[in-house]
């Protein structure tokens, strides 16, 4: 029994792949176990203890069905190691796109791909971070199915339907499908294997591709939206894709330029000053922009003036391509899990040393590429030590709070309303602070879960400190009365199982918002920040109306 599949590794999985695809699990292992094995959780994660990631409203239709192997619970370990798979599958897709057969090579692309912070980010918000590496999975396969002289049909609507299902995971992920299809446009040009019309038929059918791909995302999301009867989420502007327009071109392209810059930078280092993130990407630009340039002249690019002018044009696109979303809604947001297709100019980098560049200066320029993996490794390890100390302060806040609710409870609060939020380290903070400047880009770092607003907060006394009420235990037939969310301004609670939490009801809580009583309470940890007032559990944490 199963000696047919042990043939097929043998036999039909090069070693290529085995070695990227080995290189991004076991590299992911080593930066990312700290937080496969730990209870980290971030602010999201408080919706999602339990979650169907039921996700149509944001357009990720296919959400649920991607994340659906690890069950629907929040489970690290599990999510984990499936993510790590799926990246090394990336990684084996982009070595064979690449057609790399240099094993160090081979382990930097599986490195880079598994280290690169916009992947540490994900796994912040781990309940969905299978779904997501899948999503970059399906991207690469895209790419994959869809070379350059590729003719069967077959193939290419497997790569139409890998963008459509892509995109149905998470939208930001098609970004990660154009830079590859990019970067390996330019490297078969400098490689010169392709005439110039099969060159341009190919553009042609990327143009087809993905146009069509992203109209079939569009309307099949529609429809689900027209099912479910539900409505497209204001989220990061999710609900104005497709307001097109001129001016929202031109603050595309103004805000695309920012977006790139920053990925590098982070912010005005000029002003700012210089951390280690910031120093060792502008070497790579350096390094990137001289490996590319001695590429053109050893392939003598330059005297191909068509290619050489299609070769600057898929440069010049890149950017665009990484923050395509910004052509698309005027209201979209990015952050860092949303820039994992940069990650693909280090790899680019590393193809082109390889092939056109001198051993003498391509070796150094590799242990480079390694020391950027090293450190990407260790900033990942130093958010998720700042995660966990955040996680426990929260715990520290939360029993604290649960003890003095204990102590006010005689059988007679039937409810717990949570006003305001704990002080949040602010921008300036972030970028003087010794520690956390050298975050880089994984800046989305609570000082606790109770900085996050009032849901969160009574999230966090339910799911995580398993805060109970007297009244619920002395009256065992009375039921927890349901919270009407749709009302309330903040985010919705989904439709999950934990919700067993007796949490006031929005009428209430802004009838005591306004009252006398609560506006005289002190703040947290003030003696009389906690009180029973009208049979509901008060917690005052900051400024009637500061919530968010």
């Amino acid at each position: 029994m199963g000696e047919g599949l042990i043939r097929f590794y043998q036999t039909k999985i090069k070693k290529e792949w085995k070695t990227a695809f080995a290189a991004a699990f076991l590299i992911g292992l080593l930066i990312h176990i700290y937080k496969f094995t730990n209870t980290l959780p971030g602010h999201d994660s408080l919706f999602n203890v339990y979650s169907s990631q039921n996700m149509v409203k944001l357009g990720r239709w296919f959400l649920a069905a991607a994340c659906g192997l690890s069950t629907y619970f929040d489970l690290p370990w599990v999510i984990g190691l499936l993510s790590l798979f799926w990246i090394g599958i990336t990684a084996a897709l982009v070595a064979d796109i690449f057609r790399m057969e240099n094993p160090v090579l081979l382990v930097l692309t599986g490195g880079l791909l598994a280290a690169y912070p916009a992947v540490t980010q994900t796994f912040y918000f781990a309940f969905t971070a299978d779904g997501y590496m899948m999503a970059m999975a399906l991207a690469a396969f895209a790419v994959r199915f869809s070379l350059i002289g590729e003719k069967k049909k077959s193939r290419l609507f497997l790569s139409f339907l890998s963008i459509v299902l892509c995109c149905g995971i998470y939208q930001a992920y098609l970004s990660f499908a154009l830079v590859l299809a990019l970067c390996y446009f330019m490297a078969e040009l400098l490689e010169n294997r392709y005439s110039r019309r099969e060159y341009l038929f190919w553009m042609r059918n990327q143009i087809l591709l993905y146009g069509a791909g992203a109209a079939a995302y569009y309307v099949i999301w529609k429809l689900m939206m027209s099912v479910q009867g539900v409505q497209p989420s204001p989220y990061l502007g999710i609900a104005a894709v497709g307001q097109v327009g001129p001016s929202l071109f031109l603050n595309a392209v103004s805000e695309t330029a920012k977006a790139f810059f920053s990925v590098f930078a982070v912010w005005n280092f000029f002003e700012r000053g210089l951390t280690v993130y910031t120093v060792l990407n502008m070497l790579f630009l350096l390094l990137c922009t001289a490996t590319v340039v001695a590429a053109m002249a050893k392939s003598r690019l330059f005297a191909r003036k068509t290619e050489c002018g299609l070769f600057l044009l898929g440069a010049a696109a890149i950017p665009f391509a990484a923050f395509i979303w910004f052509f698309a809604s005027p209201g979209i947001q990015y952050s860092t899990r949303m820039e994992q297709s940069i990650c693909l100019l280090y790899i680019l980098t590393a193809v082109l040393l390889d092939r056109w560049v001198k051993p003498g200066f391509s070796s150094p320029a590799a242990l480079f590429l390694a020391v950027i993996i090293l450190h990407n490794g260790i900033t990942a390890n130093l958010f998720y030590q700042y995660v966990h100390r955040c996680y426990e302060r929260s715990y520290g806040i939360g029993v604290e709070i649960a003890t003095r609710i204990h102590m006010l409870d005689h059988g007679d609060i039937t409810s717990i309303m949570v006003i305001g939020q704990t002080a949040w380290f602010d921008r300036e903070e972030y970028e003087g602070a010794a520690g956390l400047r050298e975050l880089g880009l994984l800046k989305e770092v609570h000082r606790d879960l109770f900085s996050a607003g009032n849901t969160y907060s009574t999230l966090f006394l339910s799911e995580i400190v398993g805060v109970e009420l007297s009244y619920y235990r002395e009256h065992p037939e009375v039921e927890i009365p349901p919270v009407d969310f749709s009302s309330q301004p903040q985010w919705p609670v989904p439709d999950s199982w934990e919700w067993k939490f007796p949490m006031t009801d929005f009428e209430t809580y802004q009838r005591l918002l306004d009252s006398e009583q609560v506006e005289e309470m002190g703040f947290w940890p003030a003696a009389d920040a906690v009180q029973v007032i009208d049979h509901v559990a008060v917690v005052k944490l900051s400024e009637t109306g500061k919530e968010e």
